[in-house]
């Protein structure tokens, strides 16, 4: 089996008048990220590695939720995540490392939206269908019955988790 953790960055600063790769997260972002990331430690669900793509957004989210699972993530960076199509996650997600059975891709909607909903094909279905909506801060858990990332297909996910920071902030309560 192999796990696949889709992560959008946590909210931004705008991007009115500042350069889109070097944007920041706000207070809110960063305290999304660690609620996120709390709620999937509570849950026993940690990738092996947590792939970002160098734009300060996503790798601040990456680096959140690293230290809030205490180092047990290895983080890297791939430019190839920032501002990527369907077709180059797809691609990337089947070129993965079969080092790493549980990998998490941080990076940028479009493409992660999009992605989790060309993988999925089951999983209780209010959930799949909630994938139309990917704000920041949230995360897609897909599972393949799969020995190797190439082998992953669309439609070939079952959706195990999908959190976002609202619904998180709102079990607190």
């Amino acid at each position: 089996m192999r796990r696949l953790f889709l992560i959008r960055h946590a909210k931004a600063e705008p991007s009115v008048g500042r350069d889109d790769y070097a944007r920041k997260l706000t207070e809110r972002g960063r305290a999304d990220a660690r609620r996120v990331a709390k709620a999937l430690g509570a849950r026993h669900f940690l990738p092996e590695v947590l792939i970002h793509s160098g734009a300060a957004r996503a790798k601040e989210t990456a680096e959140i939720f690293a230290a809030t699972w205490r180092g047990e993530v290895e983080l890297q960076e791939q430019a190839w995540l920032y501002d990527a199509s369907l077709a180059t996650l797809t691609d990337h997600t089947r070129a993965l490392g079969h080092e790493h059975k549980r990998v998490g891709l941080v990076g940028h909607n479009p493409g992660l939206g999009e992605l989790a909903i060309a993988l999925t094909s089951s999983g209780a279905e209010p959930e799949v269908r909630r994938l139309a909506k990917y704000p920041t801060g949230a995360v897609a858990v897909l599972d393949f019955s799969v020995q190797r990332w190439e082998e992953v297909a669309l439609h070939s996910a079952m959706l195990a988790l999908y959190l976002t920071p609202a619904e998180v902030e709102a079990d607190a309560d």
